[in-house]
């Protein structure tokens, strides 16, 4: 204790004469590092996470009922309906009809009957113009006309990739119809039924589930798939606490409801290859920020051995009058730390005070996501005690070669 003792005292006192602008300079290279380890690898997780929040609030929702595997519909939708109704931690709900379809183009001015028709197969959701909106702010990505009218019959919403000029950006991906814009009207088939719908509106989003879709009102779909029970494909919740979608599950679960339907939350509706891909960069971002771990600890290598050299002959004096060379040591690792805790401390405070806010509130515009920083308080701990831990080994060895020579030599400074 009397050795680490008198460390503490020498490297408060090291700390203490050392250049104001000097310690500034180390200091923000510290906290240039922390932001590096936790900043990379927090950008590239937010780009997955970005797009997963998009399809939880403008797709998905919090928790899914969809159709059991043995079964083609969801069975009595409309008791489940009833049953999510009653519970108050329930916001909105959206019953989704879902069924593929043909949708033609430019038939009217079509000249040549043996020519190609303007077709496109197409993904058709029925629903209640209203509550969709409620549950997935639909009428936000009309980007041409208008959202549909709950009372209104022959309208219809386009997805944006399946329209030539939104789609020719990303080559011959998507299949398309030409030239198609609010009022034109389009033929909906679905079997051998079809129907003549006028463009109410264009939807552009960040989520691929509503560029990739068509939307018809509830009533139309039935009709035109033929579906003459009320027997829905998908229910898409809200929960007001979304942390809490779990609790809502298992009440309905209780309730008895999971004999008619797959209930799933939003993570457990979840793809596992977005866990994969978000494992996939975390790991990416990390080697980057390891890369300005090892050039961080370089870098106060180099400054406490200059250091530690340029006081050599102080150092030699030290051990002359019983100084042990273990309190020496003890000194210049704990200036080491106090750089890390420090550098960390403003990086920490930066992350979590000005960066994350602010790309909440801004985020990055990636094509298929808004991107936000994502910082994890465990794994940023971990990461402290990384680099808090490397720090001080590189504190130490300078310290450790310099102790080691003879007192006598640094005394005169002799080599």
């Amino acid at each position: 204790m009397r050795t680490f003792r008198i460390g503490l005292l020498l490297g408060f006192r090291q700390i203490q004469r050392a250049s104001f602008w000097t310690t500034a300079l180390i200091i923000f290279v510290m906290m240039l590092t922390f932001l590096n380890l936790i900043a990379v690898s927090g950008v590239l997780v937010g780009l997955i996470t970005g797009a997963e929040n998009a399809v939880r609030e403008n797709s998905m929702g919090d928790l899914i009922v969809s159709a059991k595997s043995d079964e083609d519909h969801i069975v009595n939708t409309q008791a489940i309906v009833r049953e999510l109704d009653t519970y108050p931690e329930v916001t909105t709900r959206s019953v989704r009809y879902l069924g593929v379809g043909e949708l033609e183009a430019n038939y009217k001015e079509r000249r040549d009957l043996k020519g190609d028709a303007d077709v496109t197969n197409v993904k058709v959701s029925g629903v209640d113009p209203i509550t969709e909106n409620q549950t997935s702010d639909l009428s936000e990505f009309v980007v041409e006309g208008e959202y549909l009218s709950p009372n209104e019959e022959g309208m219809i919403l386009i997805g944006a990739y399946y329209l030539s000029q939104y789609a020719e950006l990303y080559g011959d991906i998507f299949e398309t119809i030409e030239d198609v814009h609010p009022g034109d009207s389009v033929r909906l088939t679905a079997g051998d039924i079809s129907k003549e719908f006028t463009v109410k509106g264009i939807l552009q989003s960040k989520v691929d589930d509503v560029n990739l879709n068509t939307y018809i009102s509830e009533r139309e779909f039935r009709r035109l798939f033929g579906r003459i029970d009320q027997n829905a494909d998908l229910i898409a919740v809200k929960i007001a606490d979304p942390t809490k979608n779990s609790n809502v599950k298992e009440a309905l679960v209780r309730s008895g409801l999971d004999e008619y339907a797959k209930i799933q939350t939003f993570e457990e509706g979840t793809p596992k290859f977005i866990a994969d891909i978000k494992k996939t960069f975390n790991l990416l971002g990390n080697f980057i920020g390891s890369i300005g771990l090892v050039v961080a600890s370089i870098t106060i290598f180099i400054i406490i051995f200059i250091n530690a050299l340029s006081r050599r002959r102080n150092i030699g004096i030290l051990k002359g009058i019983g100084i042990s060379e273990r309190a020496i040591e003890i000194a210049y690792v704990l200036q080491a730390a106090f750089y890390a805790l420090i550098g960390s401390a403003l990086g920490a405070l930066l992350t979590y005070g000005v960066l994350i806010p602010y790309f909440e509130i801004n985020p990055i515009q990636f094509p298929f996501s808004e991107g936000i920083l994502v910082a994890d308080p465990v794994l940023t701990f971990y990461k402290f005690v990384t680099l808090f831990f490397t720090t001080l080994i590189a504190g130490f060895l300078p310290a450790w070669l310099i102790t080691r020579q003879n007192t006598l030599n640094s005394i005169l400074g002799r080599k």
